[in-house]
């Protein structure tokens, strides 16, 4: 979460801006605080930022963080890997008990990806951003936080209802989010980009062609052969 001017907390040390021959990755940086809803001195989702790649912005407009327990600043720009929630993201291949039942990592990320779609469609409700925000966070975080009960057409609900509903939606919005995780971890929050990332929506981001480590391994198969080469000459002119 991003806390209110006079609450944030500060990342210490400076950010490791690392790149990787074998994952891209991604400049992110939080411009704004989207609706500007609060609750408890804490800002909830959607939150506003950019996201770039080789220097290029790809995508600008909503965040939506599924991580409390990490402090993200604004204007302060940091280094990310990029998933789609169906993959499960950073605790792929883990499982956790939630509510008294176990689940996937890719299920953990469906669910949560089916509150951030929610999420955007409810834009204006105080309550319900609030709501869908701290469903969130109670689901990848193990808070039970969440402040509201939320209010519908058909009477009110709890969030442990809410949180059933979500994972009972068997991730059918996973394919279309994208998951951006700090590089390294935790170095700030991880944030959730519903149709992105491209400026306006777009495809989601999809794993890096195999040809690319091929060529990588070419090219580097060619400058040790020129390397060797150099090493020879340099013997012949010895001797």
């Amino acid at each position: 979460m991003i806390r209110q001017i006079g609450y944030l907390s500060v990342v210490a040390g400076t950010l490791a801006f690392a790149s990787s021959a074998f994952a891209q990755t991604y400049q992110m940086e939080l411009t704004g605080v989207g609706t500007g809803v609060t609750y408890g001195n804490v800002y909830v989702s959607p939150y506003v930022g950019t996201i770039s790649s080789g220097g290029k912005t790809v995508y600008t407009g909503y965040l939506i963080c599924d991580d409390f327990n990490t402090d993200s600043t604004l204007n302060s720009p940091w280094t990310a890997t990029a998933s789609t929630a169906a993959s499960g993201g950073k605790f792929n291949g883990s499982t956790f008990t939630i509510g008294g039942s176990t689940y996937s990592s890719q299920q953990m990320y469906g669910a949560v990806a089916y509150l951030a779609t929610q999420l955007l469609g409810n834009l204006g409700n105080a309550q319900l951003q609030t709501d869908y925000s701290f469903a969130i966070w109670d689901i990848m975080d193990g808070q039970t936080t969440n402040p509201y009960t939320i209010t519908t057409g058909t009477g009110t609900i709890t969030v442990s209802t809410l949180i059933k509903q979500a994972f009972a939606a068997g991730g059918a919005a996973a394919a279309s989010v994208d998951v951006f995780t700090a590089s390294p971890v935790n170095a700030s929050q991880e944030f959730l980009v519903v149709g992105g990332p491209a400026v306006g929506g777009g495809p989601s981001i999809s794993t890096p062609e195999p040809v690319a480590a091929g060529v990588l391994g070419a090219n580097l198969v060619a400058v040790l052969g020129l390397l060797l080469l150099m090493r020879r000459r340099r013997g012949s002119q010895a001797a």
